[in-house]
């Protein structure tokens, strides 16, 4: 059963008014982070930054690592440097990492000089890799032993361990004295050897393992592949250095997936929660490959003015153009239908967020129809049939706007009705808005030249 969210924003939102930080953190007290981080990324931003405010500060680090980028940036920018300062201290090295970011690189040099100085060296260190590497995500809190270690004193050091010792004691790591990887064996196989018997007795010397320089969606991939928990990571010079953690590598693959869905639907950028981007910054996502569709729908207006400029041909100039509109129509609302029904599959979007995300879509719609106008009006006037120009130049924000409601509208109520959103598909909704975009641009053309032929 999914969880609903709007529940709990709006208790949140009643919650940001509270004076008493520890009443706040009692009530929230059973709510998990990930939920906390969902909820305040739709919120108002000062609300929000209240709520952080008043969690206690492992709390607040864990919520705000899982705020959607955008939404953390926003919130950073208006965050103390002492609070950061915290986070960056609290966290785990791969989710310290990426504060980086989320903040200026100028302001995050500066937080490391506030942080215990082998924490920042940590830091420094892991910032060496390559970016997108294993070496900028892995974690270096990994179980090790020694070979002749003997299991009764491994299993000893495990319940003597503070929780943050390390990240995870499912795998246990066999290393020489050169820091070298000899072999691994599980906790399980531990508790149920033999206490008298050593690391080298009990381990798994036919393992898989990956560099610190490999690319991160590979090695995740790899991880995925084998069912591992987790997959150990070496230097260039073969010493072990950390572990690519299930948990990482199941994020890098889903904002990988996400990416090339959005790429798919002609989307670029990353792959942030839907509800945290502004109409402005999803308009900056589609404005670029709308601009290049456009153009190549151009040569198809081209192709029809060089044939219907024939002595036998009588090609009315509503023709010419009609390519042009319904391919702005189509591909807008194709790029709109894969969002939305991404959105929805990762819970970004739920069917009770329809009017937040219409307001999205329709102001985001005016600014992309106002460029293509613009746009479709130069290329009229200058490269086509110039009295023609004005009714392009009206129709292109008309039609953009009605693919951009319909491309999100039909996904959530598909959603809502419980049919697959996968049904609203980029071909059926370009269906769809093709032949309503050629009625609102024939209807344009009647009213502003008062015929179509």
């Amino acid at each position: 059963m999914r969880f609903d969210i709007t529940p709990l924003v709006d208790r949140l939102r009643s919650l940001s008014r509270q004076t008493d930080a520890r009443a706040v953190r009692e009530e929230l007290d059973e709510v998990q982070e990930v939920d906390l981080a969902q909820a305040i990324a739709r919120m108002p931003l000062e609300e929000g930054i209240e709520i952080l405010l008043k969690l206690d500060a492992p709390s607040a680090a864990e919520v705000f690592i899982e705020l959607p980028r955008e939404t953390a940036r926003q919130m950073a920018e208006e965050l103390p440097e002492e609070n950061l300062a915290q986070f960056l201290d609290l966290l785990p090295m791969d989710d310290a990492l990426s504060l980086r970011e989320i903040i200026e690189e100028e302001r995050f040099d500066r937080l490391l000089n506030t942080i215990p100085k082998e924490d920042a060296q940590e830091i420094r260190r892991i910032l060496a890799y390559p970016e997108d590497s294993v070496g900028r995500i892995m974690t270096e809190r990994f179980f090790k032993v020694g070979p002749e270690q003997e299991l009764s004193e491994i299993l000893a050091d495990i319940r003597r361990s503070s929780d943050e010792k390390y990240e995870s004691i499912y795998d246990i790591y066999v290393l020489d004295e050169q820091e070298r990887l000899m072999g691994v064996f599980s906790l399980r196989r531990a508790v149920r050897s033999r206490p008298d018997l050593t690391a080298r007795d009990v381990m798994n010397d036919d393992y898989i393992a990956c560099h610190a320089e490999d690319p991160a969606e590979q090695a995740a991939r790899e991880l995925a592949r084998y069912g591992f928990r987790a997959l150990p990571v070496a230097d260039s010079r073969g010493r072990m250095v950390g572990v690519l953690t299930a948990d990482d590598a199941q994020f890098i693959i889903s904002q990988a997936d996400s990416e090339d869905v959005l790429m798919l639907g002609a989307v670029s950028g990353d792959a942030d929660s839907y509800l945290s981007l502004s109409p402005f910054q999803i308009y900056k996502r589609r404005i670029f490959w709308l601009i290049g569709l456009f153009f190549a729908e151009t040569l198809t207006t081209a192709v029809m003015q060089y044939y219907g400029k024939g002595e036998d041909a009588n090609l009315p100039a509503i023709m010419v153009y009609l390519p042009l509109i319904i391919g702005a129509g189509g591909n807008t609302g194709s790029q709109t239908t894969t969002t939305i029904t991404r959105a929805l599959a990762l819970g970004e979007v739920h069917t009770s967020d329809v009017f937040h995300v219409m307001r999205h879509e329709f102001i985001t719609a005016l600014m992309i129809g106002a460029t293509l106008g613009v746009a479709g009006f130069l290329r009229a006037h200058f490269f086509g049939v110039p009295g023609f120009a004005p009714v392009v130049a009206a129709s292109l924000p008309l039609v953009t706007t009605w693919a951009c409601l319909i491309g999100s509208m039909l996904p959530i109520a598909a959603k809502r009705i419980n049919i697959d959103p996968a049904v609203m598909s980029a071909p059926f909704i370009s269906t769809f808005v093709d032949a309503t975009g050629i009625i609102i641009y024939f209807e344009v053309a009647l009213h502003m030249v008062g015929k179509i032929g």
